[in-house]
């Protein structure tokens, strides 16, 4: 009995070191290419490292990530991994980030030092030199698209991407505005050429859609509103172009900030900021070129995100004064 039960803990540790141990024991075997892609789960990675040949099981990688407390942390990207790797070092690499290629997902509304930054946590490029080069003139990057005088900010496609490793921050910029050019000009190019607005002031009002609305019924509406201010040469107004020009983000704007003196404070100054204050998404680009039909000047938000549309100041303060008391009410609860 007492040598059966010896046989079975010495024949699991066996199992169990077998499950964790690499799949070929040569020198250096031919790398493995496996792709993991943006958003997959623990479970999801396993099911492709097997798969590729490189792990036997996937129960065992599972829970060899969950012991690691890595099952949230491994990344995306194309990654040549060798055979003689265990199941341990592969998951260090995959939180590494160590890939040939990786995937990137850049949402909508960032701007381009967040895009910066985030490119540069993710070991791509160097934040400041991806700055630099955003700001050189389109020519240089080998394009001819109507960017923003001051950099490419607004012209940097949201969506997901799979970047080598070795891509210079020229080349990547180049990437994201091929795709801008491609998912936004192309398709939309008659109504670019129908609006009253050209195109690069399109992008900007697109921009403070994305930035100030929440749901997708308040877009359009938004473009409305912004139409109708610049018509009557009045303020626009808007808090999302201060919060830019303070180069930080606030949850509430003091009266101090409202007076600050920039380019981008829509309360200072009348008509459009010189340039996007973010990279919008395609939603908001097709609001600003598509406004509602209505007579809207003023709009406040509503504590679900949503906001409040009226068309005279005695209508706008009733809206304030409502939105505060549901505010007061909620904060009882």
């Amino acid at each position: 009995m007492a040598l059966a039960t010896l046989a079975f803990f010495v024949g699991a540790f066996w199992f169990a070191n077998l499950m964790f141990a690499p799949m070929s024991t040569a020198e250096k075997p031919q790398p493995l290419r496996v792709n993991i892609p943006s958003g997959a789960t623990a479970d999801q990675i396993a099911t492709k490292l097997k798969e590729a040949g490189l792990i036997r099981s996937g129960i065992a990688f599972i829970a060899a990530a969950r012991l690691m407390g890595e099952t949230g942390d491994m990344k995306a990207g194309e990654y040549l991994i060798s055979p003689n790797k265990g199941v341990f070092q592969i998951i260090d690499q995959l939180v590494a980030g160590n890939a040939e290629a990786q995937w990137v997902v850049i949402p909508e509304g960032l701007t381009l030092g967040r895009i910066a930054r985030m490119l540069e946590q993710r070991r791509l490029v160097s934040a400041d030199q991806f700055i630099r080069a955003a700001h050189r003139k389109p020519k240089f990057l080998g394009l001819n698209i109507p960017v923003s005088r001051r950099s490419v900010e607004g012209y940097l496609m949201p969506d997901t991407y799979k970047f080598p490793r070795q891509i210079s921050e020229r080349a990547l910029i180049r990437e994201m505005l091929k795709n801008w050019n491609k998912k936004v000009l192309r398709p939309n190019a008659q109504l670019f050429a129908r609006s009253d607005l050209p195109m690069d002031k399109i992008m900007v009002v697109a921009s403070m859609i994305e930035r100030e609305a929440r749901v997708d019924a308040d877009r359009t509406l938004i473009s409305a509103v912004i139409r109708n201010r610049l018509k009557k040469k009045m303020p626009l107004q808007i808090d999302a172009t201060v919060i830019y020009a303070l180069g930080s983000h606030k949850d509430q704007l003091s009266f101090k900030d409202l007076k600050v003196k920039h380019p981008y404070n829509t309360y200072q100054n009348v008509g459009l900021p010189p340039g996007p204050i973010c990279n919008p998404g395609i939603k908001a680009i097709e609001a600003a070129l598509k406004p509602a039909s209505e007579d809207y000047l003023y709009y406040v938000a509503q504590p679900d995100g949503s906001h409040i549309f009226t068309r005279t100041y005695p209508e706008h303060l009733a809206a304030i004064k409502k939105v505060k008391q549901m505010r007061a009410a909620s904060a009882k609860t």
